[in-house]
């Protein structure tokens, strides 16, 4: 790897013992180094991260797949994640481990390692999910690359705490093989939101929204030669941050609902509404 992009990360204030979520567009840093004639790997990466953390750190790489929404199975030990090359990558190194959730699963590595592949969560968002440790335990998401716009997923985790009325926790159940091998059907659950209900978080991370929360100190982002973006998102604040609008604002500095802001949009009933 170039030393370039680890200087970078000291400049988001990644440094030893730090708990990151790594969520990444491997195609725009391949791009970007292959134009330069430098080389660069997914492995390159997941080591230069390592480093940046420390054994002392915990390092978090998606793996999330949704296919089992759809009746597919789920073998923790070789289903591919959709959310990128760094997470498959990791999926296939040794010195990673994945947790065990078949929608919302990473490959983890470092200090909490253990803790987070023991737990058993059947929710996606709720308590004893990686998401609440993540919140609990102040944790980055590192977005690297630069599409980005919708990757915070720790938003999901603040409207489960937030208990939104325009999401249900829908159950799927699926075929499930584990680390050892042993295949079974299972019951997980994800939250769901209505047919007729378009909801949608703002980006969060452009323009005049991410100046706002770049003041608050939620935000922060470099530039590699003004092409290539690097974003830091300190977790817990921004979900204090989410929770308090959604529960004091309905929702209205980072949500629209059928193209209005906040969700107490006219004309919807959420108790009489039809879920996915």
């Amino acid at each position: 790897m170039s030393q370039d992009f680890s200087e970078l990360l000291e400049g988001l204030d990644i440094k030893k013992g730090d708990i990151i979520d790594v969520a990444s567009d491997m195609a725009s840093i391949m791009v970007y180094y292959m134009k330069r004639k430098i080389k660069c790997s997914p492995d390159a990466i997941i080591d230069m991260l390592k480093t940046a953390v420390g054994e002392e750190g915990t390092l978090m790489i998606r793996t999330f797949n949704w296919d089992y929404c759809h009746g597919s199975e789920f073998d923790i030990r070789v289903t591919p994640g959709k959310t990128g090359l760094l997470g498959n990558a990791a999926l296939k190194r040794d010195d990673f481990k994945r947790t065990r959730h078949p929608l919302y699963s990473w490959m983890v590595w470092g200090k909490d390692a253990d803790k987070l592949v023991a737990m058993d969560n059947i929710s996606a968002f709720g308590e004893g999910t990686p998401f609440e440790y993540l919140y609990e335990n102040h944790g980055k998401q590192l977005c690297l690359g630069n599409a980005q716009t919708d990757a915070c997923t720790q938003l999901h985790h603040a409207e489960t705490v937030a208990k939104v009325p325009y999401r249900y926790n829908k159950p799927f159940e699926g075929m499930y093989t584990d680390i050892d091998g042993h295949t079974e059907k299972r019951i997980y659950t994800m939250p769901v939101r209505p047919f007729d209900v378009s909801v949608q978080a703002d980006e969060f991370f452009e323009g005049e929204r991410y100046e706002f929360l770049e003041k608050k100190g939620i935000a922060h982002r470099v530039m590699m030669d003004g092409i290539l973006r690097l974003l830091v998102i300190d977790l817990h604040s921004m979900q204090d941050f989410v929770v308090d609008d959604l529960l004091n604002n309905d929702g209205k500095n980072m949500i629209a609902v059928n193209g209005e802001r906040g969700y107490i949009a006219a004309g919807i009933d959420y108790s009489k509404a039809r879920f996915f």
